[in-house]
């Protein structure tokens, strides 16, 4: 009983002894900084009152509870508009494959080839189809269009002016005949580059399958395009995709 009788006359002396203090020569830095250390004394509070000052604007905060504990960073967030770019490491092994991986599926280096030069539009028609090596070697050529059409030719670029594939599932998307062609005229009249080809034929309920992505080369028993004759010219433009099958091109019509 006589502690506590004790404890509470010093703190009663003590608040007595901060309101009695003379504190018109403290700054008000060191006013704000008591009133953060001691929230509950109010001669400090009265005294700042009587300043009229806004200790938030000073920038003064209460310390915290260890002299030891450390202020962590904060990480800045940008409220600018606009694309932030940022800095990325990479192995050189991941960036060059990155580097290497082409940005098209149809994407081809034609600078191997010597590719056609020619003043007029070329336009044919044509009919592919599949080939199927698995009772002859030398191939047997079935009696039905897998895609069929026209297309144009201009300064040696192969464009399609109308046409579709006749394979079912996805090959019923027109995109893949008007813009997944990547293919070129050759001065010898071969028809080089990248394509989409729809291989297998997908019947109503069967699950769609993508496109292979073919590369088109001279072959050997292809007939050329005699694009310098063409009231006359024929062309068969053979190509190779898997061991069992293939295709041809079918070029006729040309004009």
């Amino acid at each position: 009983m006589i502690r506590i009788c004790l404890f509470t006359l010093a703190t009663l002396i003590a608040s007595s002894y901060a309101q009695a203090q003379d504190m018109s020569n403290w700054s008000d830095k060191t006013v704000c900084r008591l009133i953060a250390s001691q929230s509950d004394n109010d001669a400090y509070q009265e005294e700042a009152e009587r300043r009229k000052l806004d200790c938030s604007a000073l920038g003064t905060k209460k310390p915290t509870s260890s002299s030891n504990t450390k202020q962590q960073p904060t990480t800045k967030i940008s409220t600018e508009p606009g694309i932030q770019i940022y800095d990325v490491a990479l192995k050189p092994a991941d960036k060059e494959r990155l580097l290497s991986t082409p940005l098209s599926k149809t994407e081809f280096d034609f600078s191997a080839y010597r590719i056609a030069q020619h003043a007029d539009t070329i336009t044919c028609s044509f009919d592919l189809r599949r080939v199927v090596y698995e009772n002859k070697t030398e191939g047997e050529m079935e009696n039905w269009n897998i895609a069929n059409g026209v297309i144009r030719i201009e300064n040696g670029k192969v464009n399609l002016k109308s046409g579709r594939w006749n394979m079912g599932g996805l090959s019923s998307n027109p995109s893949y005949l008007r813009d997944e062609i990547n293919l070129r005229l050759t001065d010898k009249g071969h028809l080089v580059g990248k394509m989409a080809y729809f291989h297998l034929n997908i019947d109503s309920g069967e699950a769609p399958m993508a496109p292979l992505y073919i590369e088109l080369a001279p072959h050997q028993r292809s007939t050329a395009l005699d694009y310098k004759n063409l009231p006359t010219t024929k062309a068969e433009i053979w190509i190779d995709v898997e061991d069992w099958a293939g295709g041809v091109l079918l070029l006729r019509y040309c004009r």
